[in-house]
Order: C-alpha cells, then structure tokens, then sequence
C-alpha cells in the first residue's frame, strides 16, 4: 500500500506519454469538408432612421432597406457539420441609439415549432430557441449573449473565457420578442449601445455567433460550423465566429449606474418564545466602468429578499455537502472567482465559495455592504471582492461577529487558450482569522488535450503544517473517446472559512474513460460506454475508499436517454461515524450497487428523469429513487415536480427518506410572473413555501413580493413567517 500513489501517479504520466503525442498527430477527427473550417460567413449592417416595433413581427417597412444573410446554417447534432434542415434568414439594422436584429426561423413543419416559458432568464434549451452571441473586442474569448423562443422569452448573460464562465445574473437593457408566423418562427432584437461595451471605431467589425435549436428534430445548428468533438461550449469560440460588418457605434458614455431599492416586511417567529419583527430599509448599489472592461460595484446594505429558497437535500453520506448559490449578487461575475478545477460541483474541495459569505449554518447573516472590481485589464482577468457582515444573533441564541471577507483572483491568459493564475482569500472576525492562498493554471495542449492544476494553501491560528491541498487533471476529449484523470491532495488542517472541502486528508486518484459510438440511423443517436476507478487513501496511504464503476447509455434518435451500470465499492470506516442518528461501526465494508436512469427528451409538453440505485451499503443495504420532471401546462403555466427518495436498512438502524418538491411559475408576460416553490422533507418533519411575485415595470426595475413560511410537518404549526414588499429602481448615467 505504500507505494499505491506513486505508481497511480507513474500509471497517469505514462497515459500521457502514450496518449499526448498521438492526439497531437491527430489532433481532432477530419471535418466532413475540410474547407468548413475557414468559412467566415460576413453580415452587413445597414443604417436606417425608420422607427421600429420590437414585436417579433418583421412587417416595418425598414427591414425592406437590410442586407439579408439567407443561408442554411450548419448542424452540430444530430449530423455533425451538415447543412440545417431548414433555413434562416438574418438582417441587421442600426441607428444612433439601436442595434437591431430581425431573423427569420423557417421551418416547413410550423406545428411542430415547440416553446417552454415565456418568463425571462429560464433555461430556454427545452424548446426551440434562437441565441445571439456577440464579440464587441474580437477577443476571441468574450462575448454578450441575447436569447429568446417563439413564445418571446428573454435571456441574456455575460460570457467569459470561451464559456468557462456564464453570468446569466447580468440583466442588460435590451428588447426583444419572438411571434410564430406561417413560414415558422421569427425574433426581433433591439440592443441599446449603451447596453454594451465595444472597442472605438468610427466603422468597425464584431465577430457574430447565431444558433438556432430545431427541437421537433433533435436539431442543434450553428451560423459557422462547430465541429461536435469540440464539445457544447465551441460555439463560444471567437476564431471560429463570422463578421458582423459595417458597425458605427457612438461614442460610449459615463457608463454610471445607481441602483437603490427600498423593503418593507414583517418576520415571525413561532414557539414558546414567539416574536414578531416589522422591518423597513433601504440600500443602494453603485456601478461604474473604469474601461471598456473593468467595472466598479458598491453595495451597501445588500439584500437578496428575491433570492429561491434553498433545495431542501437529506445527507445520507459521512461527509460534507455543499448547497447552490442562489443570490444574484454573488452570481455576477462568479466565472472571474472560479479557482481552479476544484470549483466544479463534484471536485473534492473549492477554494472560494461564495456561500460562506453571509451564510452561516443556512441562516442568513445581514451584510452591511462592500464592494467588487471585475474585468479585463490587457491579458489579465481581474476580480476582487470585499464585503462586510453585521453583527447578529442566530436562531440558537449563539452571537455572530460581524466579520470581513475578502477575495482577490488575478488570471492571466497565455498562448494557446491557456492560463495562470493566483487568489488570496481572507475572513476576519474579532481576534479570529482564515486565510488562503492559491495558484494554478490551465494549459489546451492540443483541441483536444487539456491540462490543469492547482495548489493551495490554508492559514489560520495555531495551525501550523497539514495546511495545503491540490490537484492535477489530464483531459482528453474526442469526437469517441473521453478521458479524465485526476488525483487530489487534501491535507487534515486544510480547511479555508471561505472555501469548501468535502473530506479532509485525502490522497485521491479518479480515472474514467468513455467510449461513444455515433450511429445517428432512424433509431439511435449514439450508445456510449464508461469505466473508472476511484482510489482514496489517507496520508498514511491506507486505503479509505475505492469505487469501480462501469456503465453503458443508449441515447435514442429523438433525443430519450437509457443508462445502466454498477460499482464495485470498498469502504473502510476508522472510527464510529454517524449517518443521520444511525451508527456505522468501524470496519471494512465490500458492496455491490446497481444503478439505471432513463430520461425522456426535454422537447416534450411533459418530460421526465428516473434516477434508481440499489445494493450493499455498509452493512446492510439501501435503496434511493430520484424522480423529475416538468411539464408545460400552457404557453403561461410551467410545472416542475422533483422526488428524491432515500432507504438504508443497517445493522444499527434505519433511515427513510422522501423529500418532495414542486415550482409552478406563471408568467403573465415575459416580464411579470409569478412563481411557487414548495418543499417536503420528512426526515427534518418540515415544510417549506417560498412564493414570489416578479414584475419588471421597466428594464432592470423590478416590484418583488415574497412570501416565506416553514412548517412542522408533526404538529402542522409554522415556525418561521416571512412576508417582504421590494422595489428597485434603475438610473443610467
């Protein structure tokens, strides 16, 4: 056992060795025409003084004086690089003030032409929709995006890093619409200068993306081709992008923003010792462009009243969950914080997370405000952040301190799509502090060959060694072959207050490799098959866990998923540990599990997920079940059902778990709605209800009205009652 991480380390370098040089030869599978990778489709703009009603209807008389880009755009799936099945038609407008788009979506079945939501900001892939992605630097690697459906949805978000980072909390003015027409489906556009920032010119280029989903046929298309092996996030590629020509943008302004909101609401507490809280305040946000790209934001009293609930989850592991961050604050611009490969959801530590900001124990620390300065200067991405919580009495009666947080992230890019970088984070509350500092970087070898690491450091009183945690990752990502090698580093004292670490002192060493075979006949899309080893050891290089999965997947021609598999697991608990109240004695445990999953295609007025897994666990066995699905109800009504079920039948005990929950959304126009997030958990006997009323009255201005409660599900009595009227108000300078 001694020598098991040096010879995973040594298995790793030789994979590369082997694997490396042969993928440089290759590099990627030969497009179906090799001429596709230098097509550069160009867009004219055309300068217009007619005025425009942006209603997803082209009937005004300006898009007669356009240039129109009439074209098959080009598939990415189902068949990789072919013309689209149908045709798309794009013209270009502007005037002093105005970029404006008017695109054409033909399809030659326009009953078929499927649309969600209306509601503004929801995942609109379920559903034909049509994306414009925008590169005002022709960097290459940055981009606005603006999407919308033929039920007139809106989206739009801030891309960085050729989509590494996606701020779907930025919320531009901007109008759009999107109408069904007897030729298929058409979108209007109407993008504001000042919505923007772009390079000078008094005559200038961008480089343009359109992609277009075509969900009756399973159909991802693209303007230019995007080659499939190249992954999703390609179309986020600027060099691979078409022109868009002939822009006269004005001279960009101040670029200053005052964002003020004003709260009343009442707090309830029930019990013994009940108490009521009537609550009215104010704050405002600040916002001011240094450059082009580097921006300034101040917030004081920051409030986040609009901010979902948390998901109600049951841990049934020995170990630490992490929850989403749902407050749109700590949203913006989170790309630029991320810190390595540790920032995915299923890495085994984070070195930033930004839920340890005003979170403590999932009560809400009041935050007295702080500020951010985010962007590009030259080859270097900047972000730093400090914010400042008040003092406050948690639910327990505990005192909380009022407390610092900082963290600072400089990036910078190097050839070849790659990158290094450093963070520092520090949390400082009366005479205790946390501290971090990391490095890492990422290196694209090759299109198809990445790789990454990260090194980081904890510091905090009277610690002192075991401090340090890090990992390096080997990725292979082929048109039919994916390989992913990692092995992490946790040492026992690394724990970083603004960080998150799943188990500490760990020695891990995780492979999987997947096959895929593309078939695309009248049946099947593609069937895949996986394997992997998971080899976890503690520092004295005894064994702790160890997982060997295999699976296989069948995805079907309209899009239905089948997956089968099973794992061969080992367990070796040290001590006495708890699941919940159950004991789990210490030991060495062998288990077998299956798992299956079949999810149906999104494209559906009702659509589904199964997730059920079964086998040994410890000593005994268990059972889980996870059940979602949605449905469209109507062009107004979305419903969203989730079941998580849980059984473990152990020695010492059992446990049994349901957890429900339901969101209904119900969208009067894209800009008002209102929606209902109900949660059951019958393992903590509670209930939760989070209700909220959205109206957008005028872009980037909102009116909320929210409604919390959380019930004992034993005695049918709430325990905590929260009702919040919210307005926000938007000033551009």
């Amino acid at each position: 056992m001694k020598y098991t991480h040096l010879f995973n380390i040594l298995t790793l370098m030789a994979v590369l060795v082997v694997v490396v040089p042969t993928a440089a030869q290759t590099d990627r599978p030969s497009a179906p025409d090799s001429s596709l990778a230098s097509i550069k489709p160009e867009i004219f703009v055309t300068w217009t003084d007619k005025k425009i009603v942006v209603d997803g209807v082209l009937d005004e008389s300006a898009w007669d004086d356009a240039r129109p880009y009439e074209a098959y755009f080009y598939q990415r799936e189902p068949l990789d690089r072919e013309p689209s099945s149908e045709k798309t038609r794009v013209m270009v407008l502007q005037d002093a003030r105005m970029l404006y788009f008017g695109i054409q979506c033909y399809d030659s079945e326009p009953e078929k032409i499927f649309a969600s939501s209306m509601r503004r900001d929801r995942n609109y892939g379920s559903g034909d929709v049509l994306e414009l992605l925008l590169d005002t630097f022709q960097d290459n690697r940055n981009c606005y995006a603006f999407d919308t459906n033929p039920l007139g949805g809106k989206g739009d978000a801030i891309v960085s890093d050729r989509g590494n980072h996606v701020n779907k909390q930025w919320e531009a003015v901007v109008y759009m619409d999107g109408r069904l027409n007897d030729s298929g489906w058409a979108a209007e556009f109407a993008i504001p200068f000042k919505s923007l920032k772009y390079k000078k010119g008094e005559v200038v280029d961008w480089n343009i993306n359109i992609s277009r989903e075509i969900m009756h046929r399973n159909e991802e298309t693209y303007l230019v081709p995007i080659p499939r092996e190249l992954e999703h996030m390609a179309k986020f590629r600027g060099e691979l992008w078409g022109l868009l020509r002939n822009i006269r943008p004005p001279r960009q302004g101040l670029n200053f923003e005052v964002y003020p909101y004003a709260l009343v609401g009442e707090t309830r507490t029930f019990g013994e010792s009940e108490q009521r809280k009537t609550d009215v305040h104010g704050g405002i946000d600040f916002k001011y462009d240094f450059t082009s790209q580097l921006a300034l934001d101040l917030t004081y009293k920051t409030d986040f009243a609009q901010a979902e609930a948390d998901e109600e989850i049951v841990n049934v592991t020995r170990f630490n969950i992490r929850r989403e961050e749902k407050r749109e604050f700590f949203l913006q611009n989170a790309g630029l914080f991320q810190f390595g490969p540790g920032s995915r959801s299923q890495s085994h530590f984070m070195l930033f997370d930004s839920r340890s900001i005003g979170i403590q124990d999932q009560e809400r620390i009041p935050l007295l405000g702080g500020g951010k300065i985010t962007g590009r200067v030259g080859d270097y991405s900047v972000a730093a952040l400090s914010m400042q919580s008040e003092e406050t009495m948690l639910s327990d009666s505990r005192s909380q301190p009022s407390a610092n947080y900082t963290a600072v992230r400089l990036k910078r890019d190097i050839s070849n799509d790659s990158h290094i970088g450093l963070m520092a984070l520090s949390q400082t509350a009366a005479s205790d502090y946390s501290r971090a500092l990391g490095i890492d970087g990422l290196w694209n070898v090759t299109t198809a060959i990445r790789l990454d690491g990260s090194l980081a450091r904890a510091f905090a009183p009277h610690v002192s060694g075991n401090d340090m945690a890090g990992d390096f990752g080997f990725i292979l990502n082929e048109n039919w072959l994916d390989i992913n090698l990692r092995y992490t580093h946790i040492d026992s004292s690394f724990l970083p207050k603004m960080g998150f670490v799943r188990r500490p002192n760990i020695r891990s060493t995780d492979a999987t490799v997947t096959l895929t075979k593309w078939i695309n006949n009248g049946y099947c899309q593609n069937i895949a098959f996986s394997s992997g080893v998971s080899y976890l050891t503690d520092h004295q290089q005894i064994l702790q866990t160890r997982d060997l999965p295999l699976a296989a997947s069948i995805t079907f021609r309209k899009g239905d998923r089948l997956k089968a598999g099973a794992t061969r697991s080992y367990e070796f608990v040290p001590r006495d540990s708890r699941i919940r109240d159950i004991r789990i004695d210490a030991g060495v445990y062998d288990a077998w599990s299956q798992q299956i999953s079949l999810s149906s295609y999104e494209a559906r007025t009702v659509n589904a997920e199964i997730d059920v897994e079964w086998g040994q666990i410890f000593d005994g066995v268990q059972q889980s079940m996870l059940l979602s699905g949605s449905a469209k109800a109507s062009n107004h009504l979305n419903i969203d059902v989730a079941y998580t079920y849980n059984h473990l039948d152990l020695s010492n005990g059992s446990l049994l778990s349901h957890v429900l929950s339901t969101r209904w959304t119900y969208s009067f126009t894209p800009d008002f709605f209102t929606k209902a997030y109900l949660q059951w958990n019958t393992a903590d006997n509670r209930f939760s209800g989070n209700i909220i009323l959205d109206w957008a009255y005028r872009p980037r201005s909102h009116i909320y009205l929210v409604y919390n409660e959380i019930q004992d599900t034993l005695s049918g009595e709430p325990t905590d009652r929260i009702i919040m009227l919210k307005m926000t108000y938007l000033w551009q300078i």
